[in-house]
């Protein structure tokens, strides 16, 4: 199979970011004018001027959300494409040159494949060097317990351990096998989807884990999925709007429940690799009120 044997389309979520889809359609449509695109709109929706362009445009479809969710809006946009591949991107990332053709090709190549992930150049500040050491130091002890098909430059992509710990590292370059996509930047097989029944729709407000999930029972049935780090997007990950500006106090309250509903797939004792996520989490939300 090549990919032009594949049917795809792009489905962009967004809740109260009208003004930030509108800039990221903008930069699909110069890469991609002739990409079949649907858009899941949660809350605020497009004025009349720019409904008027959206309706201009023949390869884009809308649905609409009447209660913010992320994981019912990608199952209501999933469920109703027709295309082979599904393409999701965050409202707040625009895709580099080559970036559909990248996930194509791997679906292309392995006709059992359930979904990929791409490479996310982060916008936003860098982490402390501190933390970053701490990261690579548990990284090479848990990577003694990892094949090589799932390292690139010594780094382990897009991956969970039976103790709940998750490594990203979605900024290397190559090509490895992963069981943790980045919803930002991802790719599924629409008949995988169906099978395995979609999106959980347990998943509230910040929707945390919810890529997680998807990928940790695909992983149970023996389906991987696969990094492309030639899939590339930068993600500006902007503060306004969206799940993160939700009412801090809410938002860890449905992070917790997040992490319940990922560490179910797990086991209890996921909740150890849980623990410094969490802490970091309540200790932002104590130092910012």
């Amino acid at each position: 199979m090549t990919t032009t044997d594949l049917t795809v389309e792009l489905v962009i979520p967004s809740l109260n970011r009208i003004n930030t889809l509108k800039r990221t359609l903008e930069q699909v449509r110069l890469l991609y004018p002739n990409l079949r695109v649907c858009l899941g709109l949660q809350g605020e929706m497009p004025d009349a001027a720019w409904q008027t362009e959206l309706d201009k445009d023949q390869l884009l479809r809308i649905e609409r959300l009447p209660v913010p969710s992320t994981t019912a809006t990608l199952n209501r946009c999933f469920s109703s494409s027709r295309a082979d591949v599904l393409l999701l991107l965050d409202d707040d990332a625009v895709p580099h040159f080559g970036w559909v053709e990248a996930h194509l090709s791997a679906f292309a190549a392995n006709a059992n494949l359930a979904y990929t992930a791409g490479r996310e150049v982060r916008a936003t500040k860098e982490k402390p060097a501190i933390s970053v050491f701490i990261r690579i130091i548990v990284e090479s002890v848990s990577g003694l317990f990892l094949g090589c098909n799932k390292k690139l430059n010594g780094r382990i992509i897009g991956w969970i351990n039976r103790l709940g710990i998750m490594f990203g590292n979605y900024d290397q370059p190559g090509i490895c096998q992963i069981n943790s996509p980045r919803g930002c930047n991802m790719a599924v097989r629409r008949e995988y989807f169906v099978k395995s029944g979609g999106f959980t729709e347990a998943f509230r407000g910040n929707a945390w884990g919810f890529e997680a999930d998807f990928s940790l029972r695909a992983a149970s049935e023996g389906y991987f999925g696969e990094y492309r780090g030639d899939a590339i997007v930068v993600h500006y990950e902007v503060p306004s709007g969206g799940t993160r500006a939700l009412q801090k106090t809410q938002w860890f309250k449905d992070f917790l429940h997040n992490q319940a509903i990922v560490i179910s797939c797990i086991g209890p004792q996921a909740w150890l690799g849980a623990l410094p996520r969490i802490t970091k989490h309540l200790l932002r939300l104590v130092m910012n009120r």
